[in-house]
């Protein structure tokens, strides 16, 4: 065996391995694609759809709860590439939008991938003084980073929070939901009607409905039992008594959406959370849903003026919503 091994390596001469070594040197450099040459992940048309009902949700958000403080649990770049047309265009992204907002007096931007961090920093630093001084920037897991950002008391539960749990996947761990709806309690008006005397932190969560969820639940089980993934179900939705009854009794997938909204209600305390679908504004395809969770009522008039306001969603009947 040990002299095949050597006839084996012994293919190229010392001469042909020089020229071949020497070859690839000169070979010019393959170009790297856009996303890994910028660090922008390139946003498609209904993150941008999303990324408006924001902008506009803030606008007015800063007129009742402004000065508090905002937590971004998937930052990424801070920028990203819109397609316009035949040409592109760089936009901002969340963490950016709602640093420009002056809605918050501080605002922790969270970020997993070490390129996407050092982006992020070089966006921020294009933000005027008095904006990049309320921004931290943190590299890690959200799903550790947020319990120890809510630990360490640079937070004020006194004053208002958002956390935007905008995942792409199913990063998003539920315990990370349940330590930051328990940070801070509610109080229910003293009259039983207005503004609440407290609220928990207001959370809007990207639940991967169509792009992700539906392939971990297969309508055909005996041919795709391989796509089943109980572990991350477990880990998005809480445990196994979360969700089993619904695949025991052979519920869609949509299901597992209203089954979410009705936890942070439920189980969580939340007295509004709304599930909206987001859509492809060309196609009509469904993307994924993202899920409003709060305690003040203002809020949900808020988000429904903004949906109303964006491009697409003028028409689009809001669940639970309805005049």
């Amino acid at each position: 065996m040990a002299v095949e091994n050597e006839r084996q390596l012994d293919l190229l001469n010392d001469s042909e391995l020089e020229r071949l070594l020497e070859d690839v040197d000169q070979a010019p450099t393959p170009p790297l694609a856009r996303d890994q040459a910028t660090q922008l992940r390139e946003f498609h048309g209904w993150t941008l759809d999303k990324l408006e009902i924001f902008e506009m949700y803030l606008k007015m958000y800063r007129r009742v709860a402004g000065s508090g403080a905002f937590i971004d649990a998937f930052a990424g770049t801070g920028r990203g590439v819109a397609r316009l047309g035949r040409g592109t265009q760089e936009v901002d992204g969340s963490s950016l939008i709602a640093a420009k907002s002056g809605a918050f007096a501080s605002l922790d931007l969270v970020e997993m991938s070490t390129a996407n961090v050092a982006a992020l920093k070089e966006s921020v630093s294009t933000l005027g003084e008095r904006q990049r001084s309320r921004v931290r920037v943190h590299e890690g897991d959200s799903n550790l980073v947020i319990p120890s950002l809510l630990a360490v008391g640079e937070l004020d539960p006194a004053r208002p929070c958002f956390a935007l749990l905008d995942q792409e996947s199913t990063q998003l761990n539920w315990d990370t939901i349940e330590q930051l709806a328990g940070w801070k309690s509610y109080s229910p008006p003293p009259s039983g009607k207005g503004r609440p005397t407290s609220c928990k932190v207001e959370l809007w969560i990207l639940f991967n409905s169509h792009q992700v969820v539906n392939r971990l639940w297969p309508r055909d089980r005996v041919r795709y039992p391989e796509s089943f993934s109980p572990d991350t179900l477990d880990r998005m939705m809480g445990g196994r008594s979360a969700w089993w009854d619904l695949w025991d009794g052979g519920s869609p997938s949509s299901a597992l959406v209203h089954r979410f909204a009705d936890r942070l209600r439920d189980d969580l305390g939340y007295v509004y959370a709304i599930p909206q679908i987001i859509k492809d504004p060309e196609t009509g395809r469904r993307q994924y849903h993202m899920i409003h969770a709060t305690d003040h009522p203002s809020a949900i008039s808020f988000m429904r003026w903004a949906k109303r306001e964006c491009s697409g969603f003028e028409d689009v009947a809001l669940p639970g919503l309805e005049p």
